[in-house]
């Protein structure tokens, strides 16, 4: 087995049109890497997929002060909408941490995931203080 780094042109001719053939979302050449194996004929077997992906939130209120009946926060919403079509988003995660959050998502049609969703961040470094 061989192990190695897709090229970008790879990424595109090789990992795109397989996501694509499962209704994934295509990956951005420059937010990913793609690490595969190949048998030693050269044939690929599997991929695995490091990509940048666009996570919305946390949407944050400043002033606790204002009353508005989320009119901001709808605001807010529909004109990040616009910038994710503007921008050709590729799609976007939101991380529903308050029932407001997943009450935006539920209006913009959002799919709420039925599968396990996983975080890894490394351990802080220890502190250096003497």
């Amino acid at each position: 087995m061989i192990y190695r780094w897709l090229t970008p042109e790879e990424i595109l001719t090789l990992a795109n049109p397989v996501l694509q053939f499962h209704g994934w979302a295509q990956l951005n050449v420059p937010t990913s890497q793609v690490l595969g194996a190949f048998a030693d004929d050269g044939l690929p077997v599997e991929l695995f997929v490091l990509q940048l992906f666009p996570i919305l939130g946390p949407l944050v209120r400043v002033d606790n002060e204002r009353r508005d009946n989320g009119e901001i926060s709808r605001a807010l919403a529909t004109k990040m909408q616009e910038f994710l079509e503007a921008n050709e988003a590729r799609g976007c995660m939101a991380i529903a941490d308050s029932p407001i959050t997943e009450r935006l998502c539920e209006r913009f049609e959002m799919k709420k995931l039925d599968v396990p969703v996983y975080v890894w961040k490394p351990e802080p470094a220890p502190s250096k203080v003497a």
